[in-house]
């Protein structure tokens, strides 16, 4: 039987992946994209390879065909090979940094993207084999999931029918028993875990099969697994009774159900190609494709900076912040719902979060020291479905907030107008004592977590002694052994200040020493009304530019000294030449402290700042 398209549903869709001038007058164009074409090392997008590409997409749109992009993943980057190719779990994330880069750059172009068939590597080798499946199917989970992040829809899979592997893993989120039974002992160590990335929904499905008069492998994948979603039928025709028997048996599982939207025909055979395009004529041709209005949207980011009062989440749309929201902390329940509840209002999912916060990261999960609450990467993972997450110390966002800093961001203690290039280190005493240091090496920059607000702090002057010990009768257990050295941050901060103002009190013979927030503490220093107070500012001031100068001469930082936070931000007054003078006496060090350039950060939402700089760096690695 000869058919014509007035015999296929209205809007069913013919396409080929032959030469582009050999399929007009269908409806789609498939071709394939190759990973080592676009990423050759791997990282980093060839922009000749994606001006190419992009003009092929040109090139098929001037045809009037959809385009349809495959990212082929057999080839892969040679460094990549170099790390044990698909052996390598991290090989995932560079495959969806392959399909970003397509995406990014020509997403609003093409009709629909697929990842292709599964290869075997070395099938003589179990541990190779089961490894190299799963990271194959890891790496399209992932891939799928960022390109969602760019709001790209028309996402599928490319199956080759009656392989259940693929079909198992997304929609079962498990493989077959009977490959379980081969490689299960060789899968990688909590494989199961990575069926969350493994099984991202597809918007459509591709099989490749030879149906001729067996249309069951077709029917069974819809009723097994895909259910409603539209399926895309792979024909490799040969010749003309090829063409005629692969069409009927598409005709008849259409009359029986499936949901069959579209075929596409492999064949460089001219006469097919040519028959093909007969029977499709313009009758009842679908109606063109409209390309979406203003093409994908820009992806986005989200940051948060989480206080122990208020947590902070930033909008960041092509680096840049675009909205700013401040939440109660409360619960990680609290903070998973205002999470979800921005990206619902956005309507896409961001394509990283970062989450910063006071308290040591251990794998990948930060307890917060200022709030009853634990957060986790893949807490946030869930709560915002974004591909990639990270939690870091507050310093460690802190370091970063300086890594893009100008002069128009600061005020100079000391040194030169502009920060240069170089090591940089920040001090912010705010709740706490933060110390951060961001190191540059070989054109880029990188930080070093540390608790260097707990170093030891000991009496300056003779008149400190008592001061020190009294401070012992308040906070033994923050004193080094039997000694009068004390961790810094219990006097150098928002929550020591009160300390050292207390333990000031008991030495000028006062009973019941009232404890004071260090707000009025400084207030009184300010304008001189209380004794203690002052005396509480000077020794604050001396102790920080002490051990700021301390820590600078161990870390060299020739990209600058900065000081953070609230406290600098609100009192620039206790930063004037007695600061400068501590800072400065070194001894023999002396001359070189003071060729140290020191700076006050000008910078509102540093934390939300520096959150935002990992963010971009975390995605260039």
């Amino acid at each position: 039987m000869k058919y014509t398209r007035s015999d296929f549903p209205d809007g069913f869709l013919f396409g080929a992946d032959a030469p582009a001038e050999m399929a007009a007058g269908l409806d789609m164009y498939r071709f394939s994209v190759r990973w080592l074409d676009i990423l050759p090392d791997g990282r980093t997008p060839d922009t000749t390879a994606l001006d190419g590409c992009e003009r092929w997409i040109d090139q098929i749109l001037a045809h009037n065909l959809r385009p349809c992009v495959m990212l082929d993943h057999v080839e892969i980057p040679t460094t990549l090979n170099d790390i044990g190719g698909w052996r390598n779990r991290d090989i995932a994330d560079c495959f969806a940094r392959f399909a970003e880069a397509i995406v990014a750059r020509m997403g609003d172009r093409i009709f629909n993207i697929s990842t292709s068939n599964l290869s075997v590597e070395r099938p003589g080798d179990p541990r190779t084999e089961a490894r190299s499946l799963h990271h194959q199917l890891l790496a399209q989970g992932a891939a799928r999931q960022a390109m969602r992040s760019y709001g790209m829809v028309n996402l599928g899979t490319d199956v080759l029918l009656p392989d259940p592997v693929v079909l198992d893993a997304i929609f079962n989120k498990m493989y077959p028993q009977s490959l379980l039974d081969r490689l299960g002992d060789h899968l990688p160590d909590n494989w199961l875990d990575d069926f969350t990335v493994i099984a991202e929904p597809i918007d459509w499905c591709g099989v490749s099969a030879k149906v001729n008069s067996d249309i069951d492998p077709l029917m069974r994948t819809a009723r097994e697994y895909t259910g409603s979603l539209p399926l895309f039928v792979t024909l490799a025709l040969g010749t003309n009774s090829d063409q005629s028997n692969e069409l009927a048996a598409v005709h008849a599982a259409l009359d029986r159900g499936t949901p069959i939207k579209g075929i596409i025909v492999q064949s460089d055979d001219t006469n097919t190609l040519k028959t093909l395009k007969l029977l499709t004529g313009d009758c009842n041709r679908p109606a063109p494709w409209i390309r979406p209005k203003g093409g994908l949207h820009a992806h986005w980011n989200l940051v948060a900076d989480i206080g122990g009062t208020n947590t902070r989440l930033g909008v960041v749309t092509e680096g840049k912040l675009t909205d700013l929201r401040k939440h109660p902390t409360r619960t990680l329940d609290d903070l998973q719902e205002a999470l979800h509840y921005l990206c619902d209002e956005i309507g896409t999912r961001p394509r990283a979060v970062v989450a910063a916060g006071a308290g040591p990261v251990q794998n990948g999960t930060i307890r917060l020291t200022n709030a009853n609450l634990e957060l986790s990467e893949d807490a946030l993972a869930k709560a915002t479905g974004a591909h990639h997450t990270y939690v870091i110390n507050d310093f460690t966002a802190a370091a970063w907030s300086v890594a893009e800093i100008t002069g128009n961001d600061i005020e100079i203690l000391q040194g030169e107008a502009t920060p240069p290039l170089g090591t940089r280190l920040v001090v912010g005493p705010g709740t706490g004592l933060g110390v951060g240091a961001l190191l540059y090496s070989e054109g880029h920059f990188h930080t070093v977590s540390g608790e260097g607000g707990h170093v030891g702090l000991s009496p300056r002057h003779l008149d400190e002694v008592e001061v020190f010990s009294a401070a012992r009768q308040i906070v033994p257990e923050c004193f080094f052994d039997d000694t009068l050295t004390i961790e810094a941050e219990m006097f150098l901060s928002g929550t020591g200040l009160p300390v050292l103002y207390q333990a000031i009190g008991i030495t000028e013979g006062q009973i019941n020493v009232t404890m004071r927030s260090a707000k009025d503490i400084l207030q009184d220093a300010q304008d001189g009304s209380d004794a203690c107070a002052v005396k509480a500012a000077r020794i604050f001031t001396e102790h920080l530019g002490a051990v700021m100068g301390d820590l600078a001469v161990a870390l060299m930082p020739t990209g600058g000294v900065f000081l953070v936070g609230g406290v600098a931000e609100k009192n620039r007054w206790l930063f004037g030449q007695d600061f400068l003078r501590a800072f400065n006496a070194g001894g023999r060090f002396s001359d070189l402290r003071k060729t140290m350039n020191l700076y006050v950060s000008e910078q509102g939402e540093f934390g939300i700042v520096g959150a935002n700089n990992f963010c971009k760096n975390a995605l260039l690695r």
